[in-house]
């Protein structure tokens, strides 16, 4: 695939360093002002809920279960995944993706608001496809098929997605989110 976008004087792309998780995770909590739904991965989800039980019951497990969750921020999580758009020296944009043996996801696509409109997002996709290895899965919200579908990614129905993906992207039923797919359904999408 060859580059249809470029970034502008001054932005790059490059992996994540361990200096930049809590940017990222500030970009990733901020990503939208308005209040739709947060970037949240099912294991913090879980982990809040559970220190709120707690919390009515035991103030002491609550504050072990917040030094675990601690722990795990601080030192455990592996941001090794994320690929983040650098403006001098300052992250203003990310994505994560995970390559597997047999497909990548792309997840958390998120481009700081004052930055929007000069493409970052659409490099940083197409940075993302070069990297992965096919068939690429995501999900988004309904108004961004359009943004995806310029990158070649086709929606598909959740029961065509592979073993336990349904759940990692988020499209189990009625889900605000559908999931899409680059790949194998483009090249049938092509022989047919």
């Amino acid at each position: 695939m060859q580059n249809r976008y470029h970034l502008p004087p001054n932005f790059f792309i490059r992996r994540a360093r361990s200096k930049d998780k809590w940017k990222i995770k500030k970009l990733l909590l901020t990503w939208n002002e308005v209040g739709n739904i947060l970037p949240v991965n099912v294991f913090s989800l879980l982990l809040v809920l559970l220190c709120f039980v707690f919390l009515l019951f035991n103030a002491i497990l609550f504050a072990i279960l917040i030094g675990v969750y601690l722990l795990y921020e601080v030192g455990l999580k592996d941001y090794s995944n994320f690929w983040v758009v650098d403006y001098n020296g300052s992250v203003v944009g990310c994505a994560e993706l995970r390559v597997y043996a047999r497909y990548s996801l792309i997840f958390n696509l998120c481009i700081k608001k004052e930055f929007r409109y000069q493409k970052l997002a659409s490099c940083m996709v197409e940075h993302l496809i070069k990297e992965a290895r096919e068939p690429i899965y995501l999900s988004c919200f309904k108004e961004l098929i359009p943004f995806y579908t310029r990158f070649g990614f086709c929606v598909i129905h959740s029961d065509a997605l592979p073993d336990g993906l349904q759940l990692i992207l988020g499209t189990t039923e009625g889900a605000p989110v559908v999931p899409m797919m680059l790949g194998e359904a483009r090249h049938r999408s092509s022989v047919a």
